[in-house]
């Protein structure tokens, strides 16, 4: 009965969050055509009885890279408030809100203007803003939810698996986008936040928080004593200072910060990349775009199961953010053949969404549960919070500068800065690579113990 419940929460929790990750696509699928409708460039010919809500493309791509940073900023303020509440509540209960609410403000932003014919900059901007507090509500919550009922030497192998959700999410909003898109872009929003709506009500009927409430509720007779006990030890939910100066949370954090910019930068702006500088349709930038998607859950599923292997996370991720320079240089300049630039793509994919993947999620549970806390189960939130708070501050800073740094130079100089901000990623993790390479060479072989918590393999201090 418990196994069938972990498998149950694993489900349900990998696909609640894929609908978040697909909803927060919605925009960056449909961003040609909003242009041409705020614009009044549209191939369709539509009558129009009211003045271009922007003038020229060139401001309307400014205004959406506003909207990518102001979103950006919003999820990653709210991200450390919702995971530290997550601590304190029924992290469930806070997914749901999060997912109705999304669902709201996605709504109100995507389809009623253009339903209504009511275009103001004011609104746009405050809808998406909420939009972004209440996407928030997602990430910190699942992970603590996922540690709960999951934990032990093949962490990183199911994590990693868990951790493709985005990437998942974010091939399902491409696709339904491609679905959905020839009806009006409109309907795309409304589709996706049909969609939350619907998962927000399994999320809420299928699963608990942990396996503890879950016991209470319903013991199995034939499940032995051990298996219906409380598997958390409770404590005092911890500060978010007293999270961030927790062993190797700020090193990660600053990785983050400087990763989440260009898998973001990826993530908001590669379909219209595509279709700007090949002049593919949507439908196809879309569809094609989901091959970075696919390369992130190769790059999460085998960077956790050769971490587990090998007993240490860092080096894993060192070489795979070290492989993604090479990756982004090639693709700067790979060109328009479909194939050849899907390749690319997925390599791409692999070294810059696997181990960012990896960093939100395993690498949460690692530190949110390392032996430091004592047992205390209530950190896992706050701490995840934090790393993708940090992570998410330096994508709103990026979602800004992208299309600033691609109206006066070019697409190539936007390349360039993502190799700048991997090389720094890099940089952060050098010192806790070096440590468990070190420890490693002088071992020569995982030890039992360090397999259980790779990451805290060293007692020097961060």
């Amino acid at each position: 009965m418990h196994q069938r419940k972990r498998v149950l929460v694993f489900l349900v929790t990998f696909f609640s969050y894929a609908l978040f990750h697909a909803s927060r696509k919605t925009l960056s699928g449909v961003k040609a055509s909003l242009m041409a409708d705020w614009t009044h460039n549209n191939s369709m010919n539509e009558p129009y009885v009211y003045e271009a809500f922007i003038p020229t493309v060139a401001e309307a791509e400014t205004f959406l890279g506003l909207l990518d940073a102001l979103f950006m900023a919003a999820y990653a303020v709210s991200l450390f408030y919702w995971g530290w509440l997550g601590d304190r509540l029924n992290p469930r209960n806070v997914i749901v809100f999060g997912m109705v609410g999304s669902a709201t403000a996605l709504v109100s932003f995507g389809s009623l203007p253009k339903w209504l014919h009511f275009y103001s900059a004011p609104y746009y901007l405050l809808t998406y803003i909420i939009f972004g507090l209440l996407q928030a509500c997602g990430w910190p919550n699942e992970v603590a939810i996922m540690g709960n009922w999951f934990g032990g030497d093949n962490r990183g192998f199911v994590m990693g698996l868990w951790a493709a959700c985005q990437p998942v999410g974010n091939i399902m909003g491409s696709l339904l986008i491609a679905l959905v898109l020839p009806l009006g872009y409109e309907y795309t929003f409304a589709f996706n936040s049909s969609l939350m709506v619907l998962g927000a009500l399994i999320v809420a009927l299928t699963i608990e928080e942990s396996p503890r409430r879950e016991s209470y509720q319903q013991i199995d007779d034939n499940e032995a004593p051990s298996e219906a006990v409380d598997m958390r030890t409770d404590g005092t939910p911890i500060g978010m200072l007293e999270a961030l100066l927790l062993p190797n949370v700020v090193p990660y954090c600053l990785c983050n910060t400087c990763l989440k910019f260009v898998n973001y930068a990826f993530f908001f702006w590669l379909p219209f990349y595509l279709t700007g500088k090949y002049g593919w349709t949507e439908r196809d930038a879309n569809t094609l775009s989901i091959w970075y998607d696919i390369g992130g859950i190769i790059g999460s599923v085998a960077g956790g199961l050769i971490s587990d292997r090998l007993g240490y996370r860092s080096p894993v991720i060192v070489t795979m953010l070290f492989a993604s320079l090479a990756a982004l240089f090639l693709y700067a300049g790979i060109g328009g053949a479909h194939i050849l630039n899907a390749l690319v793509m997925t390599v791409v994919g692999i070294t810059v969404s696997g181990p960012y993947n990896l960093i939100v999620g395993t690498i949460c549970v690692d530190l949110g549960t390392q032996p430091v806390l004592s047992s205390n189960a209530q950190a896992m939130a706050t701490v995840s919070g934090i790393i993708d708070g940090t992570g998410s501050a330096g994508s709103a800073i990026g979602q800004f500068v992208v299309p600033v740094i691609e109206n006066q130079f070019g697409w190539n100089c936007v390349f360039y800065l993502f190799i700048i901000m991997n090389s720094m990623a890099l940089l952060c993790l050098t010192r806790r690579c070096y440590i468990d390479v070190t420890d490693l060479w002088k071992r020569g072989h995982p030890p039992e113990e360090i397999e259980r918590e790779p990451l805290l393999s060293s007692n020097v201090a961060v």
